[in-house]
């Protein structure tokens, strides 16, 4: 399991482009106590099916390169959220954390309920609209 971290600003973010880090340090700032913790840079998705050993030596991590990576997997009590940090997001973000709560579910099998959030830094036109039907949560921070 990947580690869980208390809900807070921090000083780096796994593989967050400096884009994404102030759009989501915003985010904690205004909602500072919508999660209890959080996890990073979570990976979902098969493994690849060629070997991805260099020159012979195995590193079991390796396979990770090539999996899709959930920005921030946000835990309460009785929910998990899967949270999408993008500049200017559009209807194409939707499409992306639906494919990430899929995977998820399927390799993880959580035993909590789980959402998808959407944190960005502008409404573009029909996003909320589009959210609403989708289901998921849209933050403009």
């Amino acid at each position: 399991m990947i580690d869980l971290f208390k809900y807070e600003l921090r000083t780096n973010y796994p593989h967050m482009k400096p884009r994404d880090v102030a759009i989501y340090e915003r985010f904690v700032i205004k909602y500072p106590e919508l999660y209890k913790e959080v996890q990073y840079d979570f990976h979902v998705g098969d493994k690849p099916e060629f070997d991805t050993s260099i020159e012979g030596i195995a590193d079991a991590k390796q396979y990770m390169l090539y999996q899709l990576k959930i920005d921030v997997l946000g835990h309460t009590d009785n929910r998990i959220d899967i949270l999408e940090i993008k500049p200017s997001a559009g209807p194409a973000t939707i499409g992306q954390v639906q494919g990430y709560k899929a995977l998820y579910l399927r390799d993880e099998k959580p035993n909590k309920n789980v959402g998808m959030v959407i944190v960005t830094n502008e409404e573009k036109l029909n996003m909320r609209f589009l959210c609403q039907q989708a289901g998921v949560t849209l933050y403009i921070v």
